[in-house]
């Protein structure tokens, strides 16, 4: 890899080979692991379409939506949970079968439009131009699976258009039913396990959360005030090291049956993105620690496209 600069380091994934904020090189990741696993990549077209869909949707030119004006969940975050999401397949594929069901393409191809649509609910449709995009919050999962299951249905994945409900594990408050199959289960586990670990791994991670999250929580009353909990900036970041190690370390491990590993499994043994968390959660110790918040100089900005 050429040197770069650190803003464009930024821009990359864990691995520091992916520009997140190219959706042609994002593409081109998630084909070559598809194109790897049984039966190949399902539809290539699709997959073209699906990323080109995603940005003219972020960028407000898709039919019905308008364009995004969420923070942190921005172009970027769902380009490198589409690419997480690849991985863990590939790392999948890599395990021994054991006597369990593999993914075939058509599903492998639809868990990746998935983990990409995972949250357009967030986008605002026509007539919703008065809101704030973070105050669907609450209601987005739902959305995404109506957005999703229309979309699906106009694809050469029709005949799985009603798996688009695989998306809701990401909502944090979401218990996987026990009518889903083992298959369901595990694929529903990693979409969201996608959605987290891309989350976390980010490189602007902690800024983003002094930043970013911090707003669209407060537009939905859990920051911003004296009641709340988090009632200013350095109240959400003193408690993130304890979200993770609580409560999302029990829904990656329990909840969804550790298929994280399947990032090591992909990277032969090796998994940059627990590396990545561990790095942003040890400096924000170390920030915590001497009270130091002007160590965070980083300042992200939101990734929605320019129309072409």
């Amino acid at each position: 890899m050429t040197s770069s600069s650190p803003a464009q380091r930024s821009q990359r994934d864990p691995t520091g080979r992916v520009d997140l904020e190219d959706p042609r090189a994002v593409e081109a990741a998630i084909r070559s692991l598809l194109e790897g696993l049984h039966g190949g990549c399902h539809d290539p077209a699709l997959l073209t379409r699906a990323i080109d869909d995603l940005e003219r949707a972020f960028r407000g030119d898709y039919p019905g939506l308008l364009r995004c004006d969420t923070l942190y969940h921005d172009l970027r975050h769902a380009l490198e949970t589409g690419l997480t999401m690849a991985r863990m397949l590939d790392g999948q594929a890599r395990e021994p079968a054991d006597g369990k069901e593999r993914i075939d393409g058509s599903h492998a191809l639809l868990c990746v439009i998935l983990a990409l649509f995972h949250d357009i609910g967030l986008l605002r449709r026509d007539g919703e131009a008065d809101l704030f995009g973070a105050t669907l919050t609450p209601i987005h999962e739902e959305r995404g699976v109506e957005f999703l299951r229309e979309y699906l249905a106009g694809t050469s994945l029709v005949m799985l258009a009603d798996k688009a409900e695989l998306i809701m594990p990401t909502k944090l408050v979401f218990h996987i039913p026990a009518e889903w199959s083992a298959m369901h289960r595990q694929l529903g586990s990693m979409i969201a396990t996608a959605d987290l670990l891309s989350q976390m791994s980010d490189r602007y991670y902690i800024e983003k959360c002094r930043d970013f999250l911090f707003v669209e929580f407060s537009a939905i009353g859990i920051a911003g005030s004296a009641d709340t909990p988090y009632p200013d900036r350095e109240t959400l970041l003193a408690k993130t090291p304890g979200f993770y190690t609580g409560f999302i370390s029990r829904r990656l491990e329990e909840d969804f049956g550790n298929v994280r590993r399947f990032i090591a499994s992909h990277f032969a043994g090796s998994d940059p993105y627990d590396q990545a968390i561990q790095r942003n959660l040890g400096y924000l110790a170390d920030v915590l620690a001497t009270r130091n918040f002007a160590r965070l100089r980083r300042h992200p900005k939101v990734f929605v496209p320019a129309a072409p």
